[in-house]
């Protein structure tokens, strides 16, 4: 996105408090993608939505994203993102759990501006569901575990549903037809599974140019793809670890078993969500290049990583 578009976002961390400003400026000014805005704009410019109609949608999922990081962080206890120490680290953890709420607040209003009722249930259906997935995985975060249906549908639930909703939104402006939307959202969320899939492969498999803490899905507990796919495949080493108690005991026991072969297996599975994500953007007809380059775009991320 453009510089117009982050001076705008800023704009809309505006209120009476402090708090809010610099936290806002903080967490945005620490970068970021902007895939899910991205996605909203490239759809919505081609199906021929005027940017009046575009820009508030990108800035509501780009908000929404925003306070899920704030609340994550908080409750992960994560200490860094994007190559600096999180807003909850430097402000404290109320003042960034009482900022994400007052963004989630920006977003709904900036979504109301628009007028479709539709569009609103959407995105409260999409925030409920998003948080659904953050106490699911709090949940299984007690104990490994090697439940691939459980791990799916937690990814689909914090991280797919938002993209689902960032194709679905731009298209329902439009008034596209209804098997049109149901490959738009099949797109959305099938570029978000592969996302969140890939996002877990870099988490164990750092690089100096990461901004994120390495490992630190195995110090809170997260049972992700290749550590299921592990606990599948040799269940003695689900039994071994669930005996250990100290979370860094933890990470340098299963490490060792975070093979190439297991990796391998990884990617395999978010490349099929992503091959997935190309099949249904060409289902809908709608001829715009870069849709079909951010399945890639996501998958060459892992490029010499193992």
């Amino acid at each position: 996105m453009d510089a117009s578009f982050e001076k705008n976002l800023k704009e809309l961390f505006q209120s009476s408090t402090h708090y809010t400003a610099q936290i806002g400026e903080y967490i945005l000014n620490s970068g970021g993608k902007r895939l899910r805005p991205r996605i909203v704009g490239l759809i919505g410019r081609a199906v021929g939505l005027p940017e009046e109609k575009i820009m508030p949608v990108a800035y509501t999922v780009e908000l929404m994203h925003t306070a899920s990081l704030l609340h994550d962080d908080v409750v992960d206890g994560t200490e860094i993102r994007r190559a600096r120490p999180t807003a909850n680290q430097v402000f404290g953890d109320k003042p960034a759990l009482l900022a994400g709420d007052f963004i989630s607040a920006s977003a709904i209003d900036t979504m109301c501006g628009i007028g479709s009722l539709d569009l609103i249930k959407g995105m409260v259906q999409t925030i409920k569901k998003m948080a659904e997935g953050e106490l699911k995985e709090l949940e299984y975060a007690q104990a490994f575990h090697d439940r691939l249906d459980v791990y799916l549908d937690i990814i689909y639930l914090k991280t797919a549903t938002l993209f689902e909703y960032c194709a679905y939104a731009p298209g329902l402006l439009a008034g596209l037809a209804g098997d049109v939307l149901d490959a738009l959202v099949a797109y959305g969320r099938s570029v978000g599974m592969g996302f969140q899939i890939v996002d877990d492969i870099i988490n164990l498999t750092p690089s100096e140019d990461d901004n994120k803490d390495p490992y630190n899905d195995i110090l809170e507990g997260k049972s992700t793809l290749p550590l299921v796919l592990v606990f599948r495949e040799n269940p003695r080493v689900l039994a071994g670890v669930s005996v250990l108690s100290g979370p860094k005991e933890r990470q340098e026991y299963l490490i060792p078993y975070i093979t190439p072969d297991i990796l391998k297996k990884s990617k395999d599975i978010a490349q099929a969500h992503l091959d997935d994500a190309v099949d249904a953007i060409r289902r809908t007809g709608i001829t715009m290049p870069e849709l079909l380059q951010i399945p890639g775009a996501i998958l060459a991320q892992l490029d010499r990583r193992f």
